[in-house]
């Protein structure tokens, strides 16, 4: 697999992951309990788990694991970031190449790109990147 289609890959799953955490959260503060209603079951008082079933929960119950969640949630955030950068740094050294054989070779061999998202990147007929490739293809052969 490519560099760039590996790092692709990585930025999906740490994105994944990062978006189940965040799913968790919201069910998890779907738990709390309605303000001023106790979630303990120490007095005759009516409690939360009472009137909303035994899910709801108090915040400083859930504070822990929020805080838990959040921290992984960054984690995801921080690692996506870094991800992103490497992946822009190496389009950049693609962008920065001025002859487009090298460019095609590059993006095909280096990069791993198909030859129809070369012509995509490059903005050039996919006959055109097929006839360079084609070339190139003969060139290394001699």
């Amino acid at each position: 697999m490519s560099k760039v289609k590996s790092i692709t890959a990585m930025i999906n799953i740490e994105t994944t992951c990062k978006d189940n955490l965040i799913r968790r959260k919201g069910r998890l503060m779907s738990q709390l309990a309605p303000d001023g209603i106790k979630t303990s079951n120490l007095g005759d008082d009516l409690d939360a788990s009472c009137i909303h079933g035994n899910r709801s929960r108090a915040f400083e119950d859930i504070l822990p694991e929020v805080m838990e969640l959040q921290q992984q949630i960054n984690e995801h955030n921080r690692e996506i970031d870094v991800l992103v950068k490497l992946k822009n740094q190496i389009l950049e050294q693609i962008s920065s190449i001025d002859n487009v054989n090298t460019k095609v070779k590059y993006l095909r061999d280096q990069v791993g790109y198909s030859l129809q998202e070369i012509a995509l990147v490059l903005d050039y007929s996919y006959g055109y990147v097929r006839n360079i490739s084609k070339k190139l293809g003969s060139d290394s052969e001699k």
